[in-house]
């Protein structure tokens, strides 16, 4: 009895109808195993964390070295690019040491004032709504709920800085290493950009290299013109508040200043996070006070979007409203704090590529297959070629 050999057919034949198969079967492991993928991306970001920042740092600096670096050359200065170096990032420490010893014994006063001053507050409060309205107010149910959410709030923020007292030390420590390596990168920016040049030479092909060069080099521009307007209009608004503070006779206004300078820097929802934080602090010594600091955040606030950006941005970022506010949402949900500062600049190279490579390519594209239409019905035409 003969035995019928099955009816193979050939390896190519059988690797084409089970590839579906076993991208189904390879797509199910992988989304069962997530996990596995997501913690690998998590300690391969974790160890180049360090190096990233740092990367960034040195970017931030080198503009402000670049100039003190053309300055010290122009004089005939020896070993101007490490002078530039140290002197920027002397400034650079000073300025958040600075900040640090303006703001964290504010901070700390303001917490302990307000926990063993409650009568003080209820009693200023109550005067000020008084003035305000020209009789007086019972506002005892309104104090006894507030309080029950004061100090419960107090405990919490007490909480957060005992727990947060280590991580706060380590962040330090992870800051002085990625400033050493920005100094490092800056050190030897020259080597960094040749090798940088090199792997662009192998990833782009040569016809499209200087075109590929060229916007690298605009998005660059874009970065620092955005960075170095964030940083100088954040510090105009900040400065701006503490006099108009100074001239009411508000306190915390070292607190206060560097808080709104530094939420100005995120876009849309910084100056409301300021002006909260603001308002919770000013609360704490008079009421007043607070009302009057959301007047001076609104003018500062107006005469900021209408009258200084636009001055110091020019027509570098010109991109519409909606853009920016989904950019913020966008890379706030993704990638947190950083992706809210760095969403107007990434919006606009977005914007740059749809309107200068997507959107030319799209309209090559429907005038060829109009092109081909129209050829197609003219070659079926009878009387066409009468």
């Amino acid at each position: 009895m003969k035995i019928k050999k099955p009816n193979l057919k050939s390896g190519r034949g059988i690797l084409r109808e089970s590839a579906p198969y076993c991208t189904a079967i390879l797509f199910y492991l992988l989304l069962k195993h997530m996990y596995v993928l997501g913690d690998v991306i998590a300690a391969i970001v974790s160890v180049l964390t360090p190096i990233l920042i740092g990367l960034i740092l040195a970017y931030i600096i080198d503009p402000p070295v670049r100039k003190l670096e053309k300055k010290m050359a122009a004089r005939g200065s020896r070993h101007y690019r490490g002078k530039a170096i140290t002197i920027v990032v002397l400034i650079i420490v000073f300025s958040l040491l600075l900040l640090a010893a303006a703001v964290i014994p504010q901070f700390t006063t303001s917490i302990i004032h307000f926990s063993s001053n409650t009568t003080a507050y209820h009693e200023s409060l109550q005067n000020s709504v008084d003035s305000l309205v020209g009789h007086h107010v019972d506002l005892t149910s309104t104090f006894s709920i507030t309080d029950k959410i004061m100090v419960k709030l107090n405990k919490s923020v007490q909480n957060f800085i005992a727990q947060k007292s280590a991580a706060t030390g380590k962040a330090i420590g992870n800051l002085a290493i990625d400033f050493i390596l920005a100094i490092y990168f800056l050190l030897y920016k020259k080597s960094v950009l040749r090798r940088g040049t090199h792997l662009l030479h192998m990833i782009v092909p040569e016809s499209s290299y200087d075109q590929t060069a060229a916007f690298l080099k605009r998005c660059d521009v874009i970065f620092i013109k955005y960075i170095s307007c964030e940083v100088i209009d954040g510090i105009i608004v900040g400065v701006a508040n503490a006099v108009l503070m100074l001239i009411f006779r508000m306190e915390y206004i070292p607190l206060v200043s560097v808080v709104v300078g530094v939420t100005n820097l995120v876009p849309t929802f910084g100056p409301i996070i300021g002006a909260v934080c603001g308002v919770f602090i000013l609360m704490i010594d008079n009421p007043l006070h607070a009302i009057i600091f959301l007047l001076i955040t609104g003018l500062i606030q107006g005469l900021d979007g209408y009258v200084l950006k636009p001055k110091l941005y020019g027509d570098t970022l010109g991109i519409p409203g909606i853009w920016v506010l989904i950019a913020v949402i966008l890379g706030g949900r993704i990638f947190g704090m950083w992706g809210m500062l760095l969403a107007i600049p990434v919006a606009a190279i977005l914007s740059i590529v749809i309107d200068e490579a997507i959107i030319p390519a799209l309209k090559k594209r429907q005038a060829r297959r109009d092109g081909e239409t129209a050829a197609a019905s003219g070659g079926g035409d009878p009387g066409a070629g009468a």
